[in-house]
C-alpha cells in the first residue's frame, strides 16, 4: 500500500471514484493531524506542578496547535505570527519533546513515591513485629529475676528486684513508644506529597452535569480512596450525606426545571461553605449530596453542619415560592478504623434518618460505637 493509501485509505474499483491525493492535501491534513495531538497532550495532561493554573498548559498547547495549523503567533513562547507561511518546528519540537521528558519523569518519580511508601510501611510492620518480640523477651527476664528473688525468701533482694524490674520494664516500652512515633513521622512525611496527588486526581474526576458537584462514580472512588489514607495516616474524616426534604413537592407542583434549579443551588450552597481544597462534594443521587471531610472531627463536621444549614435556608428560587422551598436534612458520622464503605454509608445514612425522624432541617451524629442502636 502507498503513501496515499495510508492516509486515505484504498482506493475504489471504479475509476472515477478514487481520490486524488496532492501534495497539498497531504501537508493540510499532516498539520490538521499534529494539531490535534498537541491539543489532546493539553487536555490530558500530567498535572506536573501544583503551583500552576490547571489551565495554563492546555492554552500553551493551544496556542502551539494554532501555530502549527496556520502560523498563528505562541505569546507563551514569544513566538511572532508567520508573515509568509513558515513555523517555528524546531521550537515546536523542543516543547513537546520537553514535555514528555517531563511527565516521564513524574510518572517514574510517582511510581517510585508509591512503591517507596509500601516498602516503608512492609519494613515498618516487620521492625513492630521484631521490637515486640524483644519487649517480651526482656519482660520475661526481669520476671524471671523477680522470681528467683521471691524464691530466696529474702525481703531486700525481692525489693531490689522489683525496683530494678519496674525500671526496665518502663524504659523498655517508652524507648518502643518513641520508636514506634519515629517510624509514624517518616511515614506520614512519605504519604504527604501521596495526599496531594490524590486531591489532584480527585480534580480530575467527572462532574455531575446539573449541580458541577463531583458525580456518584466520583464519589464511590473517593470514598475508598480516603478510607486507605484515614488507616495510614491516622487522620479523622468525616463523611456527610445531605438529603432534600420533600423534594417531590416542589417536581410536582412546580416542574422539573424548577427542582433543577432548587437542586443547583443547593449544590452551589455547598461549594460556598467547603471551600478547602480537600473538601470532596458529590451528587449522590437524585435529591441527595454527600460530602468528604478530610481533617475533620465530628465535632468541627458539627459546627459546619449547622453553618450549612443557615446558609441553605437563605436559598430563594424565583420560580418557587419561598412558602414551598425545601429545606436539608444532614446525617454524618466520622471514619473509624474497622470501617469498610459499607458500613460508614450505612452508618451516615443511619445518621440521615435521624434527622428526619427529629423534625428535619437539622443535622445529626452517629457514631460508630452507637451504630445499629
Amino acid at each position: 500500500m502507498d503513501l496515499v493509501s495510508k492516509i486515505f485509505g484504498p482506493r475504489s474499483d471504479t475509476p472515477e471514484e478514487q481520490p486524488t491525493a496532492t501534495a497539498d492535501s497531504i501537508a493540510d491534513g499532516a498539520l490538521d493531524t499534529l494539531g490535534s495531538v498537541i491539543r489532546v497532550m493539553g487536555s490530558e495532561s500530567f498535572p506536573l506542578d501544583q503551583n500552576i493554573d490547571p489551565e495554563v498548559f492546555p492554552a500553551m498547547c493551544d496556542e502551539f496547535a494554532r501555530h502549527v495549523e496556520n502560523g498563528a503567533a505562541v505569546p507563551s513562547f514569544d513566538i511572532p505570527q508567520s508573515t509568509n507561511g513558515t513555523r517555528e518546528w524546531e521550537r515546536v519540537r523542543r516543547f513537546f519533546a520537553d514535555r514528555r521528558h517531563a511527565e516521564k519523569s513524574f510518572v517514574v518519580e510517582r511510581l517510585q513515591d508509591y512503591r517507596g511508601v509500601v516498602d516503608d510501611l512492609v519494613s515498618g510492620l516487620r521492625d513492630i513485629g521484631q521490637r515486640d518480640q524483644n519487649t517480651e523477651a526482656s519482660v520475661r527476664e526481669n520476671l524471671n529475676t523477680i522470681e528467683d528473688a521471691v524464691a530466696t525468701g529474702i525481703l531486700p533482694q525481692i525489693k531490689t528486684a522489683l525496683t530494678q524490674t519496674v525500671t526496665q520494664v518502663n524504659e523498655t516500652f517508652a524507648r518502643q513508644k518513641k520508636e514506634y512515633e519515629l517510624r509514624l513521622q517518616e511515614l506520614n512525611e512519605r504519604m504527604s506529597s501521596l495526599r496531594q496527588d490524590l486531591v489532584a486526581a480527585r480534580e480530575e474526576m467527572k462532574r455531575d452535569a446539573l449541580t458541577d458537584a463531583f458525580n456518584r462514580g466520583a464519589f464511590d472512588a473517593a470514598i475508598a480512596q480516603s478510607l486507605n489514607v484515614s488507616f495510614m495516616l491516622g487522620q479523622p474524616v468525616t463523611l456527610v450525606m445531605v438529603d432534600l426534604d420533600n423534594f417531590k413537592h416542589v417536581n410536582d407542583n412546580y416542574g422539573h426545571a424548577a427542582g433543577d434549579e432548587v437542586l443547583r443551588a443547593v449544590g452551589d450552597c455547598l461549594a460556598r461553605s467547603f471551600i478547602r481544597k480537600s473538601d470532596f462534594v458529590a451528587r449522590y443521587g437524585g435529591d441527595e449530596f454527600a460530602l468528604i471531610l478530610t481533617d475533620t472531627s465530628a465535632e468541627d463536621c458539627g459546627k459546619l453542619m449547622q453553618r450549612f444549614l443557615d446558609s441553605a435556608r437563605k436559598i430563594r428560587i424565583e420560580s418557587v415560592p419561598d412558602e414551598a422551598l425545601v429545606s436539608c436534612s444532614v446525617g454524618y458520622t466520622e471514619i473509624a478504623d474497622d470501617d469498610t464503605v459499607r458500613t460508614l454509608i450505612q452508618r451516615a445514612d443511619q445518621a440521615l434518618y435521624k434527622a428526619k425522624a427529629a423534625g428535619r432541617d437539622q443535622s445529626a451524629f452517629i457514631a460508630a460505637t452507637e451504630a445499629g442502636s
